[in-house]
């Protein structure tokens, strides 16, 4: 397994857990349709991977580099 931010551009990919004790963060997670199981793709991110774009549910969403460390995922 691998940490969402370490993951390769335009590969599907599923969310397999989250390695990250602080419970809001992996609540608005959830909120945001990031949960176990769930399938996630990252479509581009910024020139120094600060921000990644990605892909899940159909929408696409911004998050920081640092929060997408503790979302673990494995390669479809």
């Amino acid at each position: 397994m691998t940490t969402l931010n370490n993951a390769k551009k335009n590969v599907d990919y599923v969310i397999r857990g989250f390695n990250s004790e602080i419970n809001p963060i992996i609540r608005r997670f959830m909120e945001l349709g990031l949960i176990r199981g769930e399938k996630i793709k990252i479509i581009s991110t910024s020139i120094q991977k600060k921000v990644f774009l990605i892909e899940v549910r159909d929408y696409t969403i911004s998050v920081r580099a640092e929060l997408l460390n503790c979302v673990e995922v494995e390669q479809c």
